[in-house]
């Protein structure tokens, strides 16, 4: 004999409706939290990367500096009046103290054998200003040559370049060997630049070969 079951309201298993939308309702806020912690540590890293970026740019900037410096050579430029060799003054080590927009950078330019080769070059290192940030650039010409040479951007989006030297001791932001007739016993170099709101100051220090001539 067959038997016949009913099943009574607490036999049935499932889920009701609220259940349900109460589920994907804790499910959305689970997934918008971690959707929300992914792009934020994403963002994270994109920004330590752009400021370990930076920190190698103005390390090597300043490493390529220190070398040109202690490489730097002079010629005084008023041996030229007896020799009648105008090609003289272009040897020269030159600090300018200069003002962009509110900001004190300074311009460095040396004649200095290029690490990268054999043969002297006048190099020049200064600020500019473009769509609202400082670039430090550089500008390296052959010293007898009448070309413009080549110019290059060393690293951008910095707040500073200070070149300074020790004059009685005090650090000055200006030098010329045009009237001093040497060059500087030691040089301090720092690149500024912002690091997620904190201001970052890396400096080198070099020391000219004095007495070196060409």
């Amino acid at each position: 004999m067959k038997r016949l079951y009913r099943l009574s309201n607490s036999d049935m298993k499932g889920f009701t409706l609220i259940e349900v939308l109460i589920s994907l309702a804790l499910l959305t806020i689970v997934l918008g939290a971690l959707y929300s912690s992914f792009f934020s540590v994403q963002r994270a890293a994109g920004r330590f990367d752009d400021v370990s970026l930076k920190y190698r740019e103005a390390r090597t900037a300043l490493d390529i500096m220190r070398r040109e410096i202690e490489a730097a050579l002079l010629k005084n430029p008023r041996a030229g009046d007896d020799t009648g060799d105008e090609a003289a003054v272009k040897a020269a080590f030159v600090i300018r103290d200069r003002d962009i927009f509110g900001r004190n950078t300074s311009s460095l330019e040396l004649t200095a054998y290029s690490f990268r080769g054999n043969n002297p070059k006048t190099v020049s290192y200064y600020v500019e200003k473009e769509n609202g940030s400082l670039n430090l650039k550089k500008t390296e010409t052959p010293p007898l040559s009448l070309s413009k040479g080549y110019t290059m951007e060393i690293i951008g989006g910095i707040e500073g370049f200070t070149v300074e030297t020790l004059f009685n001791n005090k650090w000055v932001k200006t030098w010329n060997t045009a009237d001093t007739g040497r060059l500087p016993d030691v040089v301090r170099v720092t690149i500024e630049f912002d690091d997620n709101g904190r201001m970052v100051k890396l400096t080198e220090y070099a020391r000219p070969k004095v007495g070196r001539r060409l």
